[in-house]
């Protein structure tokens, strides 16, 4: 079926990408800058002949700039609910304090916000109320470079667990405006404030949106080329052994996890005093497990860590285990690192 405003959105992010300007591309195909604009506002399409020439001029297949035959809707293993561009497979939580963090979330635009300290940014580093993270400056590999690696080898991408911060995707579309992204999160309402975002500010005409808990990925065996996971299954609420081989399914073979975490290393571990080292282990049980051993058991056979630095909750850390680290009168340092998993 071909959709005028599926193809005015393509057709428009292609002449951009090109470097046209309306006038620019009609004088090329000998048509009027006005028959452009209606194309582009899907208040009609070129003929045969024009369609050939733009497929031709953008490398791109007739079906691709006329026919939006979803990849998602191909590999999707069970029923969805489509609207306005996003695939559902969950039904909205209905728990209280998570909706209020989605409200929270819209109403202090942290996604826009992220968005523009990703571009501005180098990548990795975060804006905090005093300026730049002391943590992010010590990071030897930042997420910039991590992400071109990813879009370097192309094919599909799914971000796992994108959250406010949308994982790798914002530096993926930086190294490659055209890459094939999946953009998925728990909560539908993340997902539906990075496609408002992203449909005004960033012409990306193969990004997805899907909503659905990675611990259950509704996709067909070996669809997936690449799945990048910016601590998503670090911060979990699930179980974690089960998200590994999850992604594991759903790669294609030879294809790729890049996930993302931080852990506090036995070594770091037994030099805190014991009792605070229990207490620890007690109540945030999650932050001494680096999530190896699980990884191996999911089938990966390759697995390359690179560690990226360290940092300690006392630095400019708000959460839970800083204040149980205060109360103990101890700092706790975790080690960040990138994992590449190849099925």
């Amino acid at each position: 079926m071909i959709e005028k405003e599926y193809f005015a959105k393509r057709s428009a992010s292609f002449r951009r990408n090109c470097g046209f300007s309306q006038a620019q591309l009609a004088e090329r195909l000998g048509v009027s800058p006005q028959a452009v604009s209606k194309w582009e506002t899907a208040a009609a399409l070129p003929d045969v002949e024009l369609l050939l020439a733009l497929s031709d001029l953008y490398g791109v297949s007739m079906n691709e700039l006329l026919e939006n035959n979803s990849y998602l809707k191909q590999i999707s293993d069970r029923e969805y609910k489509e609207e306005k561009g996003i695939f559902s497979y969950m039904e909205p939580l209905a728990d209280e304090e998570f909706i209020q963090w989605e409200k929270d979330m819209q109403a202090e635009c942290w996604i826009a916000r992220n968005w523009n300290d990703a571009w501005d940014l180098p990548g990795g580093w975060a804006e905090t109320e005093y300026g730049v993270s002391k943590l992010a400056e010590r990071l030897k590999v930042n997420d910039r470079q991590i992400a071109k690696q990813v879009a370097d080898r192309g094919g599909v991408i799914l971000e796992i667990g994108a959250g406010p911060g949308g994982g790798y995707m914002p530096y993926i579309l930086q190294a490659n405006a055209q890459a094939n992204i999946i953009l998925s999160d728990f909560s539908g309402v993340v997902v539906q404030e990075w496609k408002k975002l992203l449909d005004e500010c960033f012409d990306a005409p193969f990004l997805s949106y899907a909503v659905f808990d990675f611990c259950d990925i509704p996709f067909k065996d070996c669809t997936i080329d690449i799945i990048t996971d910016h601590s998503g299954i670090l911060n979990c609420v699930g179980d974690q052994a089960k998200a590994l081989k999850e992604c594991y399914r759903v790669l294609k073979p030879g294809g790729i996890l890049v996930s993302q975490c931080s852990f506090v290393t036995k070594k770091d571990w037994q030099a805190l005093p014991e009792a605070a080292a229990e207490r620890l282990k007690t109540d945030f049980p999650d932050i001494f497990n680096d999530l190896y051993q699980d990884t191996v058991l999911a089938g990966f056979s390759k697995i390359d860590s690179k560690v990226l630095g360290t940092w300690t909750v006392l630095e400019d850390n708000d959460s839970g285990i800083a204040e149980l680290a205060k109360e103990l009168g101890v700092d706790v340092r975790f080690t960040e690192y990138v994992r590449f998993c190849e099925k």
